[in-house]
């Protein structure tokens, strides 16, 4: 299991947030291998969860996207 976060970020339009904080590692299956980048190293069912909190500006949209392979 690994649960990682970050708090009070910053962000430019199009860009990654990375993860500043590993909370539980536990296991091999799942590692933190970039700031950004949570790699899975066994063949397996994942859970994935996010939680978000945004404040845009005026008219900005906020969306999320999880990659695999560098594809949406």
């Amino acid at each position: 299991m690994l649960q990682v976060y970050s708090s009070n970020l910053a962000v430019d339009a199009n860009s990654v947030f990375p993860f500043n904080n590993v909370v539980i590692d536990k296991g091999c299956g799942e590692v933190l291998s970039a700031p950004a980048t949570i790699q899975l190293n066994k063949q397996g069912i994942y859970l994935v969860e996010m939680d978000g909190f945004a404040t845009p500006d005026a008219a900005t949209e906020v969306s999320v996207q999880l990659m695999v392979n560098g594809v949406a």
